[in-house]
């Protein structure tokens, strides 16, 4: 289960999707461009009036069929998440390291190359890190770890309003937890039974493993 593979990819309703922001959502200044069309990511991006922090997700069908869309898309936003296939795919580069500077060069800010079961990899011009995942003995279902990581990442951020360095660091952190509860069950099961308080537990024993 640690390595994603697309068989088929059905558009259905978001092939004719033509998105129009509420006047409030317009208003974010945090704003996550779930994975999606990039010409319809930055059809949203031009309705936010506010924005602080602009990241944006994609996937291999896009990288294949709509790369030159994608390019502008980078070039507009601050970060950018995507696989370690994703990233070889992009820059026909190997090396993780090598793959997140050359997105880098396509205009974002930082890159986060998530690598499931091998955990996260952060990139920018000023610094580079790895992040574990959260370790578990029973993973039932992978589906939705990704966006589940963009959330607990876009989720903390915007809730304490900061993009500085040791912010996107916790927001790392965050975003690993965050999908590892999304592991441990199928759909929304797990988060349907979660609460802030365990997620912070969560996060307390993590950053525990990792001091030393």
């Amino acid at each position: 289960m640690s390595v994603a593979e697309t068989l088929e990819v059905h558009l259905n309703v978001l092939g004719t999707f033509d998105p129009h922001l509420s006047p409030e959502f317009a208003e974010t200044p945090f704003v996550f461009l779930a994975n999606g069309r990039p010409d319809l990511q930055r059809k949203v991006l031009s309705q936010t009036k506010k924005r602080k922090l602009v990241v944006a997700d994609t996937m291999n069908f896009w990288i294949e069929t709509e790369r030159d869309e994608l390019y502008a898309l980078l070039r507009e936003v601050d970060g950018l998440f995507l696989n370690d296939g994703e990233a070889r795919m992009l820059t026909d580069e190997i090396n993780l390291v090598r793959a997140g500077w050359k997105v880098l060069d396509l205009g974002p800010k930082f890159v986060i190359v998530k690598k499931g079961e091998h955990g996260s990899m952060f990139l920018s011009p000023h610094e580079t890190y790895t992040m574990p995942a959260f370790p578990l003995a029973d993973v039932v279902d992978p589906t939705g770890a990704g966006d589940s990581f963009a959330g607990g990442f876009m989720g903390y951020l915007a809730s304490i309003g900061r993009t500085d360095h040791a912010a996107l660091k916790t927001a790392m952190a965050y975003g690993t937890v965050v999908a590892s509860l999304n592991v441990e069950d199928f759909s929304l099961r797990r988060f349907q039974r979660t609460d802030r308080e365990e997620i912070d537990r969560r996060l307390a024993t993590y950053r525990a493993m990792m001091s030393f």
